[in-house]
């Protein structure tokens, strides 16, 4: 809410504005040349995440929750130690407690990361100053959308990631055409780079880096360390009241009950799949359990999206993971570019994969592509309820829609 989804999202909209007005011509519009104002951005930016802010805090009102303000240690089973801002300590009393105090970026010990401007994830979204070049630690999802987010304000922008591509954990197909659509926003892609050490020259920043057998130096005005988030649990006090925690966030079972009983954890704390909307699940997971109830958490249909000047998305099985679990599968593409919703956007590059077992139940679907996180959502009802491929080619999409592109696909099976 205040750092990531809606932030982030806000200005991807804000620079797609942008490129629609500089393309206005293609469109059949005369428009003038549009410009940034950073000021402006950023309390348009501030103005979303107030507004969502002031949601979630009358919700709380309506539901009579009391909100304390403070840094919390949990001292027994039953009892949190709360410092508050005012400098009072208190003790609060509780049949049961849900932890959920999400995550902070990643740091690195690779020298000469230690100093003060090495900007993160959180810094990028409060600039007050826009780098004429920025150098990207990191080709993961937040790397990658700090990459579309700066490179649409005009910054040259240069992403290092030490695996062989960017976004490794996504399908490559898919990935390939996001890629390209990256580079041709102007960010220029290091895959394979081992960074070595960050030299500051004056005021230009210095990193040294390798790719397989041969190094490199990139200078920008800026760096940004983008490797991941990992949980945030320093001050709980975990190992004193018997909660579990390894190096991947706090121990949960599939009722996101820790190793204590009555004590939870939901969110990027307990390092599972660190997305919004995950955590909000948890949550109410976590809360029914707390009250009694016996409910269980499934990953089984969780979307997963990427944005930038087009998207990315994903849920289920890619191609590649099924091979590596051994499932036999079928593949049915469309191409973006054939979709009518696409060519009146103007916007056709993408590509739809359907991931089907032999019997034709849909088990993973991956759009590259305009839009690809809101079509992604039909594709994960799919996944949950078990449909087959001849169930989505039977369904009627409205026309012209980008929607028709995933029928466009299921219309591709011949088994």
């Amino acid at each position: 809410l205040n750092r990531a989804c809606i932030p982030t999202k806000t200005l991807l909209h804000s620079l797609a504005l942008l490129r629609s007005i500089n393309t206005a011509a293609s469109f059949g519009i005369d428009a003038e040349q549009g410009i940034i104002d950073l000021h402006l951005l950023r309390e348009y930016k501030n103005k979303i995440v107030s507004i969502m802010n002031g949601g979630v805090e009358q919700m709380l009102r309506q539901n009579s929750v009391t909100v304390i303000s403070g840094s919390a240690s949990i001292r027994t089973h039953h009892e949190i130690e709360l410092f508050r801002d005012n400098g009072i300590t208190q003790l609060v009393k509780a049949d049961s407690i849900v932890i959920a105090t999400g995550s902070i970026p990643c740091t690195t010990n690779v020298p000469g990361f230690d100093a003060k401007d090495i900007l993160y994830s959180n810094d990028i979204l409060e600039l007050k100053h826009i780098p004429e070049s920025l150098l990207i630690v990191g080709g993961g999802v937040v790397g990658i959308e700090l990459a579309s987010i700066m490179a649409g304000l005009g910054v040259r922008v240069s992403v290092l990631e030490i695996m062989p591509r960017i976004l490794s954990g996504e399908d490559s197909e898919t990935v390939h055409i996001f890629e390209q659509a990256l580079r041709k926003s102007g960010v220029k892609i290091f895959a394979g780079a081992e960074v070595v050490r960050l030299e500051t020259i004056g005021h230009v920043k210095r990193i040294h880096f390798r790719c397989g057998d041969s190094s490199d130096s990139l200078d920008a005005e800026s760096v940004c360390i983008a490797i991941g988030q990992k949980p945030f649990i320093e001050g709980l006090s975990l190992d004193g009241c018997g909660v579990k925690s390894g190096a991947h966030g706090i121990e949960v079972d599939v009722h996101m009950r820790t190793s204590v009983p009555n004590i939870f954890a939901a969110g990027d704390v307990t390092g599972n799949l660190m997305l919004a909307y995950v955590a909000m699940a948890e949550g109410r997971i976590a809360a029914e359990n707390a009250l009694g109830r016996e409910t269980v958490m499934a990953y089984t249909a969780v979307p997963r999206c990427i944005y930038g000047t087009i998207e990315l998305a994903s849920v289920g099985l890619t191609e590649s993971q099924a091979a590596t679990n051994a499932i036999k599968v079928n593949v049915v593409r469309s191409t973006i570019g054939a979709n009518a919703a696409a060519a009146i956007l103007g916007e056709k590059r993408g590509l739809v994969k359907i991931v089907t077992d032999l019997g034709g139940k849909i088990i993973g679907a991956q759009i590259a592509g305009k839009g690809a996180s809101e079509l992604i959502a039909e594709c994960a009802l799919a996944v949950k309820l078990g449909a087959s491929i001849t169930d989505l080619r039977q369904t009627l999409h409205p026309h012209p829609t980008l929607s028709e592109s995933i029928w466009e696909a299921a219309l591709n099976d011949n088994n």
